[in-house]
């Protein structure tokens, strides 16, 4: 990196399907550490984001749940750490001489309602992707991993840990019952 900063890469022996995009406009989102996979409507009450393999599972939900939440979006987050590391230093900058800029994050989550609520999905900790919520003081209901042990195969490990697409259901169901 430019700056000195190393990159992360974690690898998965999961095959995943691409899907197919119209464009390259994603690209772009990607480096800076995210784009809609699924653009929401303008307005939208909820959005899923998540990062890695894990993307089957979120999209078998997103199918389940477009019926009843229109508009829903699919964010798909390649860098959870480069949007973090520029929402802290947009944060921060509010108490230095320099001047706040909205951030990238900002930029991507203000095309829902100010009260949307979001999923997190990542096979990690949940706090990797949780602080989203945070950024335009959003609901979160955040999945991911937080004890670790058991053995299985894939479908087994995430209905367990709660990484399957019935979880991602039942997480979106929460937020909206704690309106």
């Amino acid at each position: 990196m430019p700056d000195g900063s190393s990159v992360y890469l974690r690898l998965s022996t999961r095959q995943v399907l691409q899907v197919e995009r119209a464009n390259t406009d994603w690209e772009a989102g990607a480096l800076k550490g995210g784009y809609w996979l699924r653009r929401p409507a303008a307005g939208a009450e909820a959005a899923i984001a998540f990062t890695g393999a894990i993307a089957p599972e979120v999209l078998a939900a997103y199918d389940q749940l477009l019926d009843d939440i229109p508009g829903l979006g699919i964010l798909n987050v390649t860098s959870p750490d480069v949007l973090h590391r520029e929402w802290s230093a947009s944060k921060a900058a509010r108490w230095t001489d320099k001047n706040a800029q909205p951030c990238y994050a900002e930029d991507l989550l203000s095309v829902l309602a100010p009260d949307a609520g979001i999923v997190t999905v990542i096979d990690g900790s949940p706090g990797a992707l949780s602080w989203l919520g945070g950024v335009q003081g959003m609901r979160v209901s955040p999945l991911g991993t937080d004890r670790f042990g058991q053995t299985g195969d894939l479908p087994d490990l995430y209905a367990e840990y709660r990484l399957d697409s019935v979880a991602i259901i039942d997480a979106m169901a929460e937020l909206f019952l704690k309106r």
